[in-house]
């Protein structure tokens, strides 16, 4: 049982990880304070200071972000740099001085070198910059990395850092604009075949190579790393199934999902972010006892069929 005396502040917590975080610590017995954004703007100082003073929370839980898919990234590459630095410096410092026990950051694989040998370790983080269209928010994202490290070399200060694999799953954000690659594929694919379409366009090659975790999974990761009973050090922990996909696989599930019979055609001079990305989970299983639960055919048909019943 997690040593939960005392509450948990998520930031974040009403958004896609967020909600799914928030049930899975209230499961596991953690009483939970999810401030939404209109309370407390975390790109202002004077706002988290007040957050800190008004629930005094002993783990914090940091999963707010500027982020969307390479669309976005390509759109706001100085915003999300900016914005995603800020309010991880901002929650960590004003952590360390209401005496918070224990952050836990969520990171992204986007902080990975490019040419970083595969499966992705930990211990590669800094062997090279992050580039592409996701490089500044992954380079926002490895200063915090370096800022959870420093402080507690510092100041004694105990994190968690979470690199989670590319997360999907019901709920997640489906509008064209924000989407990452599941939910943009999945409403593309019903659309096209509730609409009869003979063919389908996607970004890139399909040959570009990702890691599709459940949110599920990824909520059970961060209900792990906020037990207090365990002995957490700040270097990054991969969260993820271990398994390569790539997208033209990926797409081959959600068409099957979708019920769709028609072509299905890359274009090629649209970016599609690093050549190929997963992770190596061996460190999630030895510190947290981590293993990933949901298959990712089971995942893509639950997520369909979710968008199906649910969408507007």
């Amino acid at each position: 049982m997690a040593e939960t005396a005392g509450h948990t502040l998520v930031t974040g917590g009403n958004g896609f990880l967020g909600r799914y975080t928030v049930a899975a610590l209230r499961a596991a017995g953690h009483t939970v304070t999810a401030p939404r954004s209109r309370d407390y703007d975390l790109t202002n100082q004077g706002a988290v200071r007040a957050m800190f003073t008004g629930h005094r929370p002993r783990v914090v839980v940091h999963l707010a972000a500027a982020c969307g898919g390479i669309g976005a990234n390509v759109e706001n590459p100085g915003r999300f740099l900016y914005e995603n630095a800020l309010m991880g410096l901002m929650v960590l410092d004003a952590a360390r001085q209401a005496g918070v026990e224990r952050l836990v950051l969520i990171s992204t694989t986007c902080a990975y070198p490019q040419d970083a040998p595969l499966p992705l370790n930990e211990r590669d983080f800094w062997s090279g910059p992050p580039t592409g269209a996701t490089g500044p928010y992954g380079m926002a994202k490895r200063l915090l990395h370096e800022a959870c490290a420093t402080y507690a070399r510092q100041y004694g200060f105990q994190s968690a850092v979470l690199v989670p694999a590319n997360l999907y799953g019901p709920e997640d954000h489906f509008d064209e604009a924000s989407s990452h690659v599941v939910p943009a594929l999945i409403r593309r694919f019903v659309d096209a075949t509730e609409r009869g379409l003979p063919h389908v366009t996607n970004w890139g090659t399909g040959r570009a190579t990702r890691e599709f975790l459940h949110v599920r999974d990824a909520a059970a990761g961060i209900v792990a790393a906020s037990d207090l009973s365990r002995t957490l050090d700040p270097a990054p922990i991969n969260l993820g199934t271990g398994r390569e996909t790539s997208i033209a696989e990926l797409t081959g599930h959600v068409a099957r999902a979708a019920g769709y019979t028609g072509e299905i055609l890359w274009d090629t001079s649209k970016p599609e972010g690093q050549p190929r990305r997963y992770l190596d989970t061996a460190r999630a299983r030895a510190v947290l006892g981590f293993e990933a639960a949901v298959p990712l055919s089971e995942g893509i048909a639950e997520t369909t069929n979710w968008f199906r019943e649910n969408r507007p």
